[in-house]
């Protein structure tokens, strides 16, 4: 129970980052794994944490591969019959983690899942690497550059600054 109530809100965290139409489904899937296959696993608190989000990665890529497979088609949008958002969505779309998280999903995929594992999930580099199975430089420059273009949203900027050439004369 420890462990659920530690690494939920991170790991709903990391799914509403990359995948935020069905991060509470699959938290729940993510969840039902590590039960089943809890005695398969060896390690300790870190290796579990790099455990559970390597999990979830796997459930999102076979839910976008679902989804492909089939892809839904709306037939009729259902009438709004809501009186308005309750006091729960409204306390927790002021919470600044979420705003963070949803600037995270503004990044391209990659970078977005890279900086989600390294700074909400809190995963060194080698855990990142092997989890999004790429090389612990290209984590680093992913994550350099994600960062680096967060850093350019929140100032406002849409694209980096280029510096005028240099005169010659």
């Amino acid at each position: 129970m420890v462990l659920f109530r530690t690494l939920q809100p991170l790991l709903l965290r990391y799914l509403h980052g990359v995948a935020p139409d069905a991060s509470d489904d699959i938290a729940g899937e993510v969840w039902l794994d590590v039960v089943r296959r809890l005695r398969t696993f060896t390690g300790d608190a870190s290796a579990f944490r790099g455990w559970l989000f390597t999990i979830a990665r796997r459930r999102v890529i076979d839910m976008r591969r679902a989804r492909d497979r089939r892809p839904e088609t709306s037939l009729a949008e259902p009438p709004d019959n809501t009186v308005g958002p309750d006091a729960a969505s409204e306390a927790d779309r002021s919470i600044s983690t979420d705003r963070a998280v949803a600037l995270i999903a503004q990044l391209p995929l990659q970078q977005a899942e890279v900086v989600l594992l390294r700074v909400v999930a809190g995963l060194d580099v080698p855990a990142v690497a092997a989890i999004v199975g790429r090389r612990a430089a290209t984590v680093r420059v992913q994550s350099h550059r994600g960062l680096r273009r967060l850093a350019e949203i929140l100032n406002g900027r849409d694209a980096i600054v280029k510096r005028p050439a240099r005169s010659t004369t």
